[in-house]
């Protein structure tokens, strides 16, 4: 996953990672298959300062890894190099098997960790390469941040990348 190594954090970085998961990755889990729809970028480093981004207090992803959290699951980020660490918000997702649009990065969480049997099953969702029609991609502001997010302008940062299924 180097393409997942953020080395210059700027937005045309994160552009980048975006239209890769978007058009060459889908996501599968026990029971169906998914294309990311819309994601935002959270990332904090001594020279990328973004309060909104959540500390690493009771585990530290490495780049890929699930991270849960308070408000959904992010493909987590990192740079060891330069101590940066972050995220991508999975805010909307779009099943392939159903055909339906589920939106909300807790929904997101919901719809693609839950349904496992915790007794004799492991999580089996994972990301994993599909081509995808190339699709346009809109970029915005993040929505939803709080009070952290005003401190340094990273509410400004157009960090929220969208696609249409």
């Amino acid at each position: 996953m180097d393409f997942l190594n953020i080395t210059n954090e700027t937005e045309i970085e994160f552009q980048e990672i975006a239209t890769k998961l978007f058009n060459e990755y889908a996501i599968i889990t026990h029971n169906s298959e998914y294309r990311i729809l819309e994601m935002e970028f959270y990332w904090n480093s001594n020279t990328h300062i973004d309060k909104s981004t959540y500390t690493r207090t009771h585990v530290e992803p490495k780049s890929g890894e699930w991270f849960f959290h308070y408000s959904g699951v992010d493909i987590a980020l990192e740079n060891k190099t330069s101590g940066g660490y972050g995220g991508i918000l999975l805010r909307s997702i779009y099943d392939l098997n159903n055909k339906k649009v589920y939106k909300g990065p807790m929904v997101c969480a919901m719809r693609l960790f839950s349904g496992t049997n915790a007794f004799s099953d492991t999580i089996k969702t994972k990301i994993v390469p599909h081509n995808f029609t190339k699709t346009d991609i809109q970029k915005t502001e993040r929505i939803g941040l709080g009070k952290n997010a005003l401190e340094n302008g990273a509410n400004k940062l157009q960090y929220r990348f969208v696609i249409k299924h």
